[in-house]
C-alpha cells in the first residue's frame, strides 16, 4: 500500500487525474482513464487481498475494519462507482459482493470533502 500512496504524492499529475476521476470517470480523457484505471485496479487488488486475509483469519477484525472504512470512503465517490460498473469483472465474485454492499449503503462521499475539487488543474510539465 505504501508504494500506491507514494505514486500519488510523487506525481502531481496522477494526483490530479485521481481527484478528477473520483468525481467522474466518464469525463476523463482516454489517457487519464487508463492511468486512473491502472491505479484504482491496483488499489482494489490490495483491498481484495486484505479481504481474503481477513476471511482466512490472517488479518484481525480491527485491521479489517480500518481497511473497510478506507474502502467505504473512497468507494462513495461517483467516479469510483462508474469505474466499478465497468471493471467489476476484474475481481472475484466474492470481493465484488463486498464492494457492492459498500456501494449499497449509499455513504456520502466525504474523504476529499475539505478539498476544493473544482480547482483541480493539471500540473505544468
Amino acid at each position: 500500500m505504501g508504494d500506491l500512496t507514494c505514486a500519488l504524492h510523487d506525481s502531481a499529475e496522477l494526483s490530479a487525474i485521481f481527484l478528477r476521476g473520483v468525481q467522474s470517470f466518464a469525463d476523463l480523457d482516454p489517457v487519464s482513464k487508463l492511468r486512473f484505471s491502472a491505479f484504482l485496479n491496483t488499489f482494489l487488488n490490495h483491498f481484495e487481498a486484505m479481504y481474503f486475509s481477513h476471511r482466512d483469519g490472517i488479518l484481525t477484525a480491527s485491521a479489517w475494519g480500518k481497511i473497510e472504512r478506507t474502502m467505504s470512503d473512497v468507494i462513495a465517490y461517483p467516479g469510483i462507482q462508474q469505474w466499478w460498473k465497468e471493471r467489476r469483472h476484474w475481481h472475484t465474485e466474492e470481493f465484488g459482493r463486498v464492494v457492492d454492499a459498500i456501494i449499497a449503503r449509499g455513504a456520502e462521499p466525504k474523504a476529499y470533502s475539505t478539498y476544493d475539487l473544482s480547482k483541480i488543474t493539471m500540473p505544468e510539465k
